[in-house]
């Protein structure tokens, strides 16, 4: 068990045991109060308020407590394992690819579709139909097929975004180095080659999420020219 969680466990004991105590004194002194002197009544209630002035900076040393035992159990294996459960469903995305010898963004959007274990659905809408499919390692554009294992840094990029989405740590560490910052409900997850084929190609890759839901991937090349794709996931039927 973590020592935070045991500390807290060992404050929510002691807070109990103090309440009680502070409850029973204060019900004493109202008692006393009515028959002892004025001096005497003041020396009971400043025990009392001492008390309460405890109970007070333990409440708050347990508040930090907590707080901090929650930062320390959400890591990458927890973001992994709540990925991992979540069920496969559709989203609508809007890509936009910064490209140094361009003044504006290109701009396209349309419908994301996941099937478990490892089928990608991403059909573009605008600026023109355009329906890319991944079905284990064949990537198919417009009936035409592409063996992922031919070109291992597309491999790499896919994979990528499938093993986020499948919450496959093992997938994404085979390429990647990875680090999350962040909170669970608002979580960046950064990515960085293994490879130097890749490393030469990809600085990083960014998946921005909320809990169990990803929102953006963000992939920065090595010639500076940048893609985001923003994702909104669509109300189950």
């Amino acid at each position: 068990m973590a020592i935070s969680k045991v500390l807290r466990q060992l404050l929510d004991t002691r807070l109990g045991i103090l309440v009680a105590h502070l409850e029973k004194s204060f019900l004493k002194d109202q008692v006393v109060a009515r028959s002892t002197p004025p001096l005497a009544a003041a020396s009971g209630r400043t025990s009392f308020h001492s008390g309460a002035a405890i109970l007070l900076m333990l409440l708050g040393l347990s508040t930090m407590l907590t707080a901090a035992a929650q930062a320390s159990e959400w890591n990458i294996d927890h973001l992994m394992q709540s990925l991992a459960h979540t069920k496969p469903g559709r989203a609508t995305f809007v890509e936009k690819k910064f490209l140094t010898m361009l003044e504006k963004p290109i701009e396209s959007s349309g419908r994301l579709r996941f099937i478990a274990p490892d089928s990608l659905e991403m059909h573009t809408l605008k600026p023109k139909n355009e329906v890319m499919l991944i079905q284990g390692d064949v990537l198919t554009i417009d009936h035409q097929d592409i063996h992922l294992q031919d070109h291992p840094e597309l491999l790499a990029f896919i994979d990528s975004i499938r093993g986020t989405l499948t919450g496959n740590q093992q997938m994404l560490e085979q390429f990647f180095r990875l680090s999350l910052n962040g909170s669970e409900g608002n979580w960046t997850l950064t990515m960085l080659p293994r490879q130097k084929k890749l490393a030469d190609l990809v600085q990083y890759i960014q998946v921005n999420g909320s809990n169990n839901t990803v929102t953006s991937i963000e992939t920065l090349k090595t010639n500076r020219d940048r893609s985001l794709i923003t994702i909104t996931k669509s109300p189950t039927p």
